[in-house]
């Protein structure tokens, strides 16, 4: 048959996975817009040192109050901009972790609307107001599964939620990826809690990412494209165990692409 009558093949997902991979895709314009204030300060740079030139060449001095100012503006937006990017690459890493913790919560609760026993041991308990104000059973189930989710998700971070998905039957969840996942989420931590700064905390669970206990934590893009790529070998695991478990999970791919 020829190519361009072939139906495209595409890899089965969840929804949960699918939203999850459509909110990368968005942080990932932060990025995007990382990139255009670095060009834009590489062109400012390229401008003063062409205007200098041209200077020189006519034989004036470089230490004229007009050079002084330029210089001195030039300065104060070369700071602005670095700090606007440092802010930028802290907060993608933030949102990742929120996207990631959500995709599991998603997954999970889903998981359990399909598998009553998922939530054997949860003891999860109704209180009298959420029974009167609950629109249907239905409605009421519901709340108490994503309650149910949050509460796992919020017991433990990635160490702990991959021994517990390994024990439950998800064996291929690589357990190598769980130090640089606690690195990411310490940054997220250091990011909402201490406004990117270290703590003794941090320093102790992650040794060497800052010098000193207040130094502002770093991002690079090449830790925002390793995180990308380290969220995937994780979940991805994740999401092929949870639909060979329960195919009806399967998510709309094409949907998904619109």
């Amino acid at each position: 048959m020829p190519a361009k009558f072939q139906k495209k093949v595409l890899e089965a997902k969840t929804s949960a996975l699918l939203a999850l991979e459509a909110n990368i895709r968005n942080v990932s314009h932060l990025l995007a817009l990382s990139n255009r204030e670095v060009k834009a300060l590489a062109t400012g740079a390229k401008r003063l040192h062409t205007l200098f030139a041209k200077e020189k060449t006519r034989g004036k001095g470089l230490g004229t109050k007009k050079h002084v100012h330029t210089i001195e503006r030039f300065a104060k937006r070369v700071t602005l901009s670095v700090e606007r990017l440092e802010t930028a690459r802290l907060w993608e890493a933030v949102m990742m972790v929120t996207c990631v913790e959500a995709y599991l919560q998603d997954l999970l609760s889903a998981a359990a609307k399909i598998d009553i026993d998922l939530m054997g041991n949860s003891e999860q308990v109704a209180k009298y107001g959420d029974v009167i104000a609950a629109d249907s059973l239905d409605g009421l189930a519901g709340d108490l599964r994503s309650r149910w989710a949050r509460n796992w998700v919020a017991d433990g971070g990635p160490t702990r939620w991959i021994d517990r998905l390994r024990r439950m039957g998800a064996k291929k969840v690589p357990a190598h990826t769980a130090p640089a996942l606690e690195r990411l989420w310490g940054v997220r931590h250091v990011a909402v809690h201490n406004a990117g700064r270290a703590t003794a905390d941090f320093m102790k669970r992650h040794p060497g990412v800052v010098s000193s206990e207040g130094e502002r934590v770093r991002v690079g893009n090449g830790d925002i494209l390793a995180w990308v790529k380290l969220i995937g070998e994780f979940v991805d695991p994740i999401d092929s165990y949870f639909l060979a478990r329960y195919p009806s999970l399967l998510g709309d791919q094409e949907g998904a692409g619109r």
